[in-house]
């Protein structure tokens, strides 16, 4: 029943009833926590609650993440977690951000992207909602990796700015035929001439290409869509919640 209702969500993963029916399904079936993340992270989409109650919710989500999280992540946990202490289980990585959207990994703000990680963000079941992709340092070689282990199929929103990523890596992704159904793409601040803007701006129009003079940037803001785990003092240093 549990697949059943996770193929659902997958296929439909805006519809918010098939969310709450996984939730209640946990529930009855043993997996209390589950269900209180799914909960807390829809509650935590209403823009209207107020500071007080939104800062209990968040207080909750880390608690439930410290204790499960390193469970719910599966393989993704070898590349953004910290190893366990007596004091914490759930720690990320410096400059390692988890996107967290109903329970699920939606995205992921990274340093690098390599193969083996790539693996993962496509094989492994726990990220079957992954869309979104936020590399902090991009070179050329993330652009093959997109490419050549079909990662573009699988986003909807890449951020790639302020990196070394050349007319070579622009060409690549240009050649990827999925592209085309990205919703966003930002590839400012790199060193992109006209050569490689040509082909991407001619697949994907909405390419977001200001500054080609790459700048050293720390890069804090996530989508407003996605849930992300916030810093805390109890370990998660540089580092939100997914």
């Amino acid at each position: 029943m549990r697949d059943k209702l996770e193929k659902k969500i997958v296929d439909k993963p805006d519809d918010l009833s098939r969310f709450e029916a996984l939730a209640e399904w946990l529930e009855t079936n043993g997996d209390e926590p589950r269900a209180e993340l799914i909960r807390l992270q829809i509650a935590m989409e209403n823009s209207r609650l107020d500071r007080e109650k939104r800062f209990e919710l968040e207080l909750q989500e880390r608690r439930l993440l410290e204790a499960h999280g390193r469970e719910w992540i599966g393989e993704l946990g070898e590349f953004v977690l910290l190893k366990p202490t007596d004091e914490q289980n759930y720690r990320l990585k410096h400059g390692v951000k988890v996107l967290w959207y109903r329970g699920w990994v939606r995205g992921l703000q990274l340093d690098e992207l390599t193969l083996r990680l790539s693996k993962v963000l496509l094989q492994a079941p726990e990220m079957r909602l992954f869309n979104t992709l936020i590399l902090t340092e991009p070179v050329n070689a993330s652009c093959d990796y997109l490419h050549e282990w079909g990662l573009l199929e699988k986003l909807k929103h890449i951020d790639l700015s302020y990196g070394r990523i050349s007319d070579k890596g622009a060409q690549t992704l240009a050649a990827d035929r999925n592209i085309k159904k990205l919703d966003t793409l930002d590839l400012s601040g790199n060193q992109i001439t006209e050569e490689g803007l040509a082909p991407i701006l001619k697949s994907f129009p909405k390419v977001q290409v200001d500054d080609q003079s790459p700048i050293e940037v720390s890069r804090d803001d996530v989508p407003a869509v996605e849930r992300s785990d916030d810093d805390d003092d109890s370990g998660n240093d540089s580092d939100e919640e997914e």
